[in-house]
């Protein structure tokens, strides 16, 4: 049985969720890592107060505010990290003091990465929390030559200026060290301070003297080797990684194995400027986590085009992917949160490459298709093969994605109308999802626009639902049938008693409207057993199935509870 509700009623109704999400210090963000352009949730401003705008809207800006020595940031958070996505994300946490307005406030930043077409991060969704505001004595880290990215880069830009005209290579390695967030998890914040320190004390031991050691961004360090050729850059990472895992480091709660991983890169082969030479060493030793690699991973320089070729535009290889059905649909299922049956499956949009086949995800491609004007025809490819599941099985249950985009055209809804006309029985199990960012926009035209969809029988799910865009009365307005909490809320459940009150704030709106609810990003039991408690509809993520590519003929599909 549900648990009582614990929240006021205001005049019948429940309390505003962006008010509790301000109150609570949290806001949502989304990061196109490739693009570096930041988003944030509509209650930024009363989170974090006056912020210069490129740092709101620059994800490298934000960094900027991040204190050197407190904490990695974001970036780093994310680049360090040793998973792999395998098409639903990797988890990211840390913490770190920002300067907000001539104060100093520890925020807690949780979230969940997605890889692009080669693997590295190309997007991230998350939620930023301010904490409290951070002692001086907290901060001080007197003589440990600590740096931000952007005094890195001047330096390394002084280190080429000094040494390149004398034809004097410099390589810039950048190490960091593996999987700090299970270090942080077993050990603690306190004692993971203890191992970066140490880990920086045995580095120095072995730079030498003409040889440059920074720490910036808490976990990262980056070393400017000079006069160092490329045949040797394998052994000089030998001598930083074997130093660091020679022994155990002993903290104040208990003895910890540290290893390091390596990207590098040199200067002049991959640039003449400190920004672009860093950035490749960075992306050196994202590979180097993602491949577990114990050397140095070495960037190289990109292959230059000769001055006639033309490469193959985005717009012709999208069309060419259609074309050549190319696009596919991976399930992933959705189950009843007491019972753990199968209740539906989103279905979702996966595009192969001719030539390697493999087949990569929605995350990178969906904003490219919106960008170029395609989504539209991706959405409408997605509806029929779901279609045609719906006909191969008569229990399966769908629900698929439709962009903002394709909801504001005209020619998606004729075609969504050409699919379901004919099929009523076809359409009683299709979900239409659209994510609450969408309902913003002309909010009137959407509500009617959704209650079109459910005249054909379709139900309406608002996905990503909590960045607090939406406000009661607003919601009242739509003809939900679903809210999707949003991941970013419930992945950290277990360690922030914030984030389960609002994610019971949530379940309590969704009870007053009558709609059901389901829980993204579900991992592990305790996550699932809260949500149970709490009166959450269905669950959804890693603990009860992930997302499977499906055959394009297959007749049968994993059934639904009905």
């Amino acid at each position: 049985m549900p648990t009582p509700s614990i929240f006021r009623f205001q005049n019948g109704g429940p309390v505003d969720p962006r008010g509790v999400l301000s109150s609570i210090g949290e806001v949502v963000y989304g990061w196109d890592i490739q693009s570096d352009t930041l988003s944030w949730g509509p209650n930024v401003g009363e989170v974090l107060g006056p912020v210069p705008e490129q740092a709101l809207t620059r994800g490298l800006s934000f960094a900027g505010l991040v204190e050197p020595g407190s904490g990695p940031s974001r970036y780093d958070a994310i680049f360090c990290s040793g998973d792999t996505d395998q098409g639903e994300g990797v988890v990211y946490r840390t913490r770190y003091a920002l300067e907000l307005a001539g104060r100093k406030m520890w925020a807690e930043d949780t979230g969940r990465w997605f890889a692009g077409t080669d693997g590295r991060p190309a997007t991230a969704r998350g939620v930023l929390r301010i904490e409290r505001a951070a002692r001086p004595e907290e901060l001080a880290q007197p003589g440990s030559e600590l740096c931000d990215r952007p005094a890195l880069i001047e330096r390394i830009d002084t280190t080429l200026k000094e040494h390149l005209p004398a034809e004097r290579p410099v390589v810039v390695l950048v190490a960091s060290i593996d999987e700090l967030a299970r270090l942080n998890d077993d050990f603690g914040h306190e004692a993971t301070d203890e191992i970066i320190d140490t880990v920086h004390e045995r580095l120095r031991s072995v730079t030498r003297r003409r040889d440059h050691l920074v720490r910036y961004a808490g976990n990262s360090f980056a070393i400017l080797l000079v006069g160092c050729p490329q045949d040797q850059i394998e052994s000089a990472a030998r001598r930083f990684t074997k130093i660091v895992a020679q022994s155990a480091i002993e903290t104040a709660r208990g003895i910890a194995l540290v290893r390091l991983r390596v990207g590098a890169a040199s200067a002049p082969e991959l640039g003449h400027h400190g920004g672009e030479v860093l950035t490749a060493a960075e992306g050196a030793l994202a590979s180097a986590r993602a491949g577990a690699v114990d050397g140095a991973v070495i960037a190289k320089p990109r292959p230059r085009r000769s001055p006639g070729e033309d490469p193959v535009g985005f717009d012709v290889q999208a069309i060419a992917a259609l074309n050549e059905r190319r696009v596919r649909l991976a399930l992933q299922p959705i189950v009843r949160t007491v019972s753990r049956e199968i209740a539906f499956h989103e279905a979702l949009l996966r595009v192969g490459q001719s030539e390697a086949g493999l087949y990569f995800a929605s995350t990178e491609l969906v904003p490219m298709l919106e960008r170029r004007g395609l989504v539209r025809l991706f959405d409408h490819r997605v509806l029929e093969l779901a279609m045609e599941m719906l006909k191969a099985d008569p229990k399966l249950v769908l629900s698929v994605n439709v962009s903002p985009r394709s909801l504001s055209d005209p020619e998606w809804f004729d075609a969504f109308v050409a699919c379901t006309g004919m099929a009523s029985d076809k359409a009683a199990r299709l979900i239409v999802e659209v994510t609450e960012t969408a309902t913003i926009d002309n909010p009137a035209r959407i509500a009617k626009l959704l209650g079109r969809i459910k005249e054909q029988g379709a139900r309406i799910a608002i996905d990503d639902f909590g960045a607090g865009h939406s406000s009661i009365k607003h919601l009242r307005a739509f003809p939900i049938d679903i809210l999707k909490i949003d991941g970013a809320f419930t992945q950290n459940l277990r360690r922030s008693t914030d984030d389960r009150f609002y994610v019971r704030t949530l379940v309590d709106l969704a009870g007053h409207l009558g709609v059901e609810t389901v829980a993204e990003w579900v991992d592990d039991e305790p996550q699932a057993g809260m949500l149970r408690d709490w009166g959450v509809t269905y669950l959804q993520g890693h603990l009860v199935g992930r997302a499977e590519l499906q055959e394009p003929t297959r007749p049968e599909w994993r059934t639904a509870a009905g």
